[in-house]
């Protein structure tokens, strides 16, 4: 349980404070990455608001206290499940926290071959991803 109270603090706390220093150091300009890309900010809705009828704010975060509330009981079943659920509700976590605050979502990391993306979308990446290796690991150690 502590994995997850850690990276659902930690998550948000990291991904808020790189997108302060590149706020405010890029502003309109980029860093070049070489041939792979750049830092830059790129700024857009997250999927649920992107939608024709726009969703309120206060159902994004009703939604995310159910799945934090899930995903608690979850961890707490199943402990290895834990610093990915932290990752997973981090990442959520800053987005809905960063919508709420500035209406948008900053995404600073911009790959030639990929979207733009920041800390949180990597971590609800990984979360989910880890989270769906434990399950299959548990499902073949019990043999099913």
């Amino acid at each position: 349980m502590t994995a997850f109270v850690v990276g659902l603090i930690l998550v948000p706390l990291l991904d808020q404070a790189v997108k302060v220093v590149v706020l405010h150091r890029l502003r309109r300009g980029s860093i070049a990455l070489g041939p792979i890309g750049q830092v830059r900010v790129v700024r857009s809705r997250i999927w649920m608001r992107r939608t024709a009828r726009r969703v309120k704010l206060r159902v994004i975060w009703i939604l995310w206290i159910f799945a934090a509330g899930a995903l608690a009981i979850v961890t707490a079943l199943v402990p290895p499940f834990g610093w990915f659920s932290g990752l997973l509700l981090g990442g959520a976590l800053s987005h809905a926290i960063e919508t709420s605050l500035r209406g948008s979502i900053c995404d600073y990391v911009c790959l030639r071959f990929w979207p733009a993306f920041d800390m949180a979308d990597v971590a609800v990446t990984v979360g989910a991803c880890g989270m769906m290796a434990e399950l299959f690991r548990a499902i073949r150690t019990a043999g099913l």
